[in-house]
Order: C-alpha cells, then structure tokens, then sequence
C-alpha cells in the first residue's frame, strides 16, 4: 500500500483492506507497519501492539528500512508459513522510496492510493506519468488504484480524477467519505457505511484476483 504523496490514506486504506480479508478468509492476514513511530496503522488496527488482532488481523511492526522489512516479511512467514494467506504491507513515505520501490517490485499487487482533493490529485497523476516504462507497465498489470473521498469532497474531483485514470488504462476504486473512518481508532467494520462496505470488498476481490493471477 502506497501513495504518491505523504500522509494520502495508505494507513487507513489499509486497515479497511485487512479486516475485510480477515472476515471473509479462514487463513492469517497479517498487516505490517512500516512507521513505528507514527503507527497510523496500529491505532487503526488495535489501541496497542500485542493486546490482541481486531477482526482476525494480525499485526506486526517494522523498522523503515528495506533490510528491517525483508526481516519482518521472513519472520511472519516462519512463525506459521501454511497458515498465513495474506500480508499487507502499509509503505511510509512516497511510491518513489526505497521501501516503497521494493514492496512495488516484489508483491503481487499493489494498491496505490490517491486522495480526491484537486491540487493533490494533479500532483499525483504528474508523479505517476513520470513512471518509467517498467513502473507503468506494473501498474497496469498488478496494480489497483483506490480514489479516497475526504471530507465533503467536490464530486466533480472524483469524477474528474476516475476518467483520468480511464484514460491511462487504470478502472480505480473510489473510497467514498465515512464519518465512521473519520473518527474511529480503531476501525470496526460493523460500523462502516454500506457504500463503503462495496467499496472495500470491491478493492479486496481486486487485489486477491491479481495477487493469485501473479503467484500462479
């Protein structure tokens, strides 16, 4: 999980993505929280770490280093490889970091996460037509872009913003506005809209239909 720009709702999107893996598979989701220290993740998951998984999601935390992840990523693996079906990854900072290019490179999917709100959305799609051929090729094929409504968004930004991914080939989720997002910490998935609910179990049928296409 990543974002052209800091603080664009990976930690949320996140979260929202785990607990609906949790609930609908019988095996491990794991999240891991690339951001000790601002554990966006971990107060949307759980108030601390090790006081038990919400939803059947388990969660882990990791340095912001390549070498710490690949460390984490191994060590969730070997504490019950047959039991573990799915791990989400929340990525600090920008797509274009280290930790982020790796996550890119070597996953099965990625999901990227873009904010509604015109200016930020311009800068985004700047950023992501810079991609190289190889980072645009990714995108295309093990890559699913979530559109997040913040606030009372302008509908006509996230309309404008979902044709422009149309026009690059990409059909993204759009993540509608949830008072229950907004304030909750942590998340309780009874406690979601109804829209966002379709929304959410829209981006995880996505993401596992890509994560096995690519595994296979």
């Amino acid at each position: 999980m990543t974002s052209p720009v800091t603080n664009g709702g990976t930690s949320t999107v996140t979260a929202l993505l785990a607990t609906m893996l949790g609930n609908l598979r019988a095996d491990r989701v794991v999240a891991v929280d690339v951001d000790p220290g601002g554990a966006e993740l971990s107060r949307r998951l759980e108030l601390t770490l090790g006081a038990g998984a919400i939803e059947g999601v388990g969660l882990v935390r990791s340095d912001p280093t390549v070498e710490a992840l690949r460390a984490t990523l191994a060590a969730v693996q070997s504490e019950g490889a047959r039991d573990v079906g799915v791990t989400v990854v929340d990525c600090p900072g920008t797509m274009f970091d280290e930790i982020s290019t790796e996550v890119a490179n070597t996953a099965h999917c990625t999901v990227l996460v873009v904010p509604a709100i015109q200016h930020v959305a311009n800068y985004c799609l700047q950023q992501l037509d810079q991609l190289p051929p190889a980072g645009q090729d990714l995108l295309l094929n093990r890559g699913v872009i979530v559109i997040t409504q913040v606030g009372d968004v302008d509908q006509d930004t996230t309309r404008w913003l979902r044709d422009a991914f149309r026009q690059r080939g990409l059909e993204p989720v759009i993540l509608p506005y949830d008072a229950h997002i907004a304030g909750a910490w942590p998340l309780h998935s009874s406690e979601l809209d109804a829209g966002t609910r379709r929304a959410v179990l829209e981006l995880a049928a996505r993401v596992v239909g890509i994560a096995t296409a690519a595994a296979s």
